[in-house]
C-alpha cells in the first residue's frame, strides 16, 4: 500500500474534526454544570448562549460578504424573522424546538431568495441600501404584525423538548447551539471546498471572468443569499431560545446588523474561524467589561474603533494579519516568468463536455460573425463587423485603442449585448445566449487584465476553471457525498497534472496575486485550456511578458494550433507575435473593419499602416 493510499484524505480528516468536537461539546457543558454548577453559573451560561447565536449569525454573513462579495446590512432581518417563525411554532403548536428552528432557517431561506432576486443586477453601497431598507421594514412592520406578534410585546420563545416538557438548563442549550454551529460549519466548510465555494471568490472577483469560466452568477448570487438566510434564520431561532422572548426592538441595524458587519470585517471577510470566534468575543465583552462599571456599554464604540483601526491599517482583517506575519518570504526567482514547456490539453473525462447534443456543421467556419453591431448609448463601438475563424487556425485581430477590439471580444463571449447581427458557433446562432452558457458551449476567452480569482491560490484557480466538468449538485456538495469526493479527487488530479506540465509546482498554492504578471498570463491560458475549448479567445497574451517569455508562447501557441488542432481568436497589440503565428489577420479602426487578409499582405496594406502601423513591420 503505497503512502498516498495510506493516509487519510481531506474529507476523513474533516469529518473526524467534527466528531470529536461534537463529542466534546456534548460530554464538557452539562458535565461542568452538573459537576461544578458554581464555575459557570447559569447566567454565565446564558451569555454564552447569546455568543454561539452570534457567531453564527456572523457566519452567516461570512457566506455571503466574504465568500461571494454581496454585503447586507440589512441581517437583522434574517435573524429576527428566524426567532418569530420559532417562537410561534413553540407556542401555538406542541413541537419540539428541532421544527422550530428548522422552520425558521426555511422562512429566512425563502425570504432571502425574494430579497436575493431584484438585489441581483446590485453591488456595492446600492445592494446595501436594499439590504437595509428589507431590514427596517421587518423591524417596524413585519415583526410587530399579527401575523408575527403581539404587537410591540412580541412573542414567547420557550425551548419545548415534547409536549409540555420544556428545557430550562442553560448548560444544555449551549450543547444546542455548538452542535447547531458545528453542523454548519460541516456545510459551510463543504461548500467552500467544492465548486460552489470556487463560484462564490470567482464572483466576488470578477463576475465577468466568473460567467467566461461557465459559472451561472445569477444562480450562485441567489445561493449565496439562501444560504446566508437560512444560517441567519437558524443563528435567530437559537437566540430567541436563550433570552426566551423577543419582540421587533430587539432585532434593529444597531443591535444585530452593523454589530455583524462589525465583526466580519474586524475578523477578516472570508476566513471562518477567526468571524465565529470575534463573534462570540464580540457577543463576551460586555461580561468582561462589567467588572469595570459602565464600561459595558461602550461595546459599540469599542467595536467601531477596532474596525476604523482594521479598514485603515489591516483591510483583510486579523486573519490575515496573522497570516501574513507566519507567510513566509518569497524565494528568490519567485518572481520570474517561467518558460512553458507545454499548455496542458487535457481530456473531458472528468466530467460532461456540456457541447451542444445536435450535429455540428463541420462545413461552416468554427466561429462566424455577421454585421455585428454594438453601441453604447450614442457611441458606435462596433460597427457592422464581419469575419470568420475556421477550424485549426490562428486568427489575429489588430487595432489602434479604441478600436474596439475588446468590445467585439465580449460580444462574442457574451459579455455585452448585440444591437443587431448574428454570432454563430458551429453554424448555430448563439447571440441570445448568456455568456456562461457560451462557456458552456465551447467558447475560452481571457481578459486585457487577468480573468481568474486572486484570492484563490493557483491550484484552486486551476479548479475553477473546471466548473462545468463538476458533474454534482450543490446539495451533494454540501453534504460532501462520496460521488462528489470522487468527482473532486478527479479534478485535482487533473489540475496537479496541468500544474506540473506548467513547471508550476512550487507555486501551486501561493495564492494568484503573489505571482508575477507573466506568470499569472500563462495560469489563465492554462485554465482556459482545462476546459478543453473549441474556440480559444485571448485577450493581449503577451501583456506582462518579457521578451524571451513571449517568444517562447509563440511557440506554444503555433504548438496548440499544429500538433492538438486547437482555434484561436487572438487580440495582440505585439505586431511581430502576430505575425508570426496568425494564420489570417483582421484589422479594426473606429469600430469598423479597415483590412482582412495573410500577414504578408496586412503589413504592407497602405490602410492598416496608416490606421495603426505608422510604418511597414520589417520582415
Amino acid at each position: 500500500m503505497t503512502a498516498a493510499a495510506s493516509t487519510p484524505g481531506p474529507r476523513f480528516r474533516r469529518l473526524a474534526n467534527a466528531a470529536t468536537a461534537l463529542l466534546i461539546f456534548v460530554v464538557i457543558p452539562p458535565l461542568t454544570a452538573a459537576a461544578m454548577p458554581h464555575l459557570i453559573e447559569q447566567h454565565n451560561w446564558l451569555a454564552l448562549d447569546q455568543a454561539l447565536a452570534l457567531g453564527l449569525a456572523a457566519l452567516s454573513l461570512n457566506a455571503l460578504l466574504g465568500y461571494a462579495g454581496q454585503i447586507s446590512l440589512g441581517h437583522a432581518g434574517f435573524v429576527g424573522l428566524g426567532a418569530f417563525v420559532a417562537g410561534n411554532l413553540f407556542t401555538r403548536l406542541p413541537l419540539p424546538f428541532p421544527v422550530g428552528l428548522l422552520a425558521g432557517a426555511v422562512s429566512s431561506g425563502i425570504v432571502a431568495l425574494v430579497i436575493g432576486i431584484p438585489a441581483l443586477r446590485l453591488r456595492g453601497l446600492y445592494l446595501a441600501v436594499v439590504t437595509l431598507l428589507f431590514g427596517l421594514a421587518m423591524q417596524y412592520t413585519v415583526f410587530p404584525s399579527s401575523l408575527l406578534s403581539s404587537g410591540s410585546s412580541g412573542v414567547a420563545v420557550p425551548i419545548r423538548l415534547w409536549g409540555n416538557h420544556y428545557l430550562t438548563n442553560n448548560a444544555w442549550l449551549a450543547v444546542i447551539c455548538l452542535v447547531a454551529l458545528v453542523g454548519v460549519w460541516m456545510l459551510d466548510d463543504n461548500l467552500v471546498t467544492t465548486k460552489a465555494g470556487r463560484a462564490f471568490a470567482a464572483i466576488r472577483d470578477n463576475e465577468a471572468a466568473a460567467q467566461s469560466l461557465g459559472v451561472d452568477v445569477t444562480r450562485y448570487k441567489l445561493a449565496a443569499f439562501v444560504f446566508s438566510g437560512a444560517v441567519a434564520g437558524i443563528a435567530g431561532g437559537l437566540y430567541g431560545m436563550a433570552v426566551g422572548h423577543v419582540d421587533s426592538d430587539m432585532f434593529s441595524l444597531f443591535s444585530w446588523s452593523l454589530p455583524l458587519l462589525i465583526i466580519v470585517m474586524v475578523a477578516g471577510a472570508g476566513h471562518r474561524l477567526a468571524v465565529v470566534l470575534v463573534g462570540v468575543l464580540y457577543a463576551l465583552m460586555p461580561q468582561f467589561l462589567s467588572a469595570f462599571g459602565s464600561l459595558q456599554n461602550w461595546v459599540p464604540v469599542v467595536g467601531a474603533l477596532f474596525l476604523l483601526f482594521t479598514v485603515s491599517r489591516h483591510p483583510g482583517g486579523i486573519a490575515e494579519l496573522a497570516g501574513h506575519r507566519r507567510r513566509p518570504p518569497a524565494a528568490p526567482g519567485d518572481g520570474e516568468d517561467p518558460f512553458v514547456a507545454s499548455f496542458p490539453l487535457l481530456s473531458r473525462s472528468a466530467g460532461p463536455s456540456g457541447k451542444p447534443a445536435s450535429t455540428p456543421n463541420l462545413e461552416a467556419p468554427l466561429l462566424e460573425i455577421a454585421d455585428v453591431r454594438v453601441r453604447f448609448g450614442g457611441l458606435v463601438a462596433v460597427d457592422g463587423v464581419s469575419l470568420e475563424v475556421p477550424r485549426n487556425a490562428i486568427v489575429g485581430l489588430i487595432g489602434p485603442n479604441g478600436a474596439g477590439k475588446s468590445t467585439l471580444f465580449n460580444a462574442i463571449a457574451g459579455s455585452v449585448r448585440t444591437e443587431s447581427g448574428t454570432v454563430l458557433l458551429r453554424g448555430q446562432e448563439i447571440q441570445r445566449l448568456s455568456a456562461d452558457k457560451r462557456a458552456r458551449l465551447g467558447i475560452a476567452r481571457s481578459f486585457q487584465q487577468v480573468g481568474l480569482a486572486a484570492g484563490l491560490s493557483v491550484r484552486e484557480n486551476f479548479l475553477l476553471a473546471q466548473h462545468q466538468l463538476a458533474a454534482y449538485g450543490d446539495a451533494a456538495a454540501s453534504l460532501m457525498l462520496p460521488l462528489v469526493a470522487r468527482r473532486e479527487r478527479e479534478l485535482r488530479a487533473r489540475a496537479d497534472e496541468a500544474i506540473d506540465a506548467l513547471g508550476l509546482a512550487d507555486h501551486a498554492d501561493k495564492l494568484l496575486s503573489q505571482l508575477s504578471g507573466g506568470q499569472q498570463r500563462i495560469v489563465e491560458i492554462a485554465c482556459l485550456l482545462l476546459t478543453s475549448p473549441d474556440l480559444l479567445m485571448l485577450d493581449e497574451p503577451s501583456a506582462g511578458m518579457a521578451p524571451g517569455v513571449v517568444e517562447n508562447l509563440a511557440l506554444r501557441l503555433r504548438e496548440m494550433r499544429d500538433v492538438h488542432g486547437q482555434t484561436i481568436l487572438l487580440i495582440e497589440h505585439n505586431v511581430p507575435l502576430v505575425m508570426d503565428v496568425c494564420d489570417y489577420v483582421y484589422v479594426l479602426d473606429a469600430g469598423q473593419l479597415v483590412a482582412a487578409g495573410l500577414p504578408d499582405d496586412i503589413v504592407s496594406d497602405r490602410r492598416v499602416v496608416d490606421a495603426y502601423l505608422g510604418q511597414a513591420v520589417p520582415a
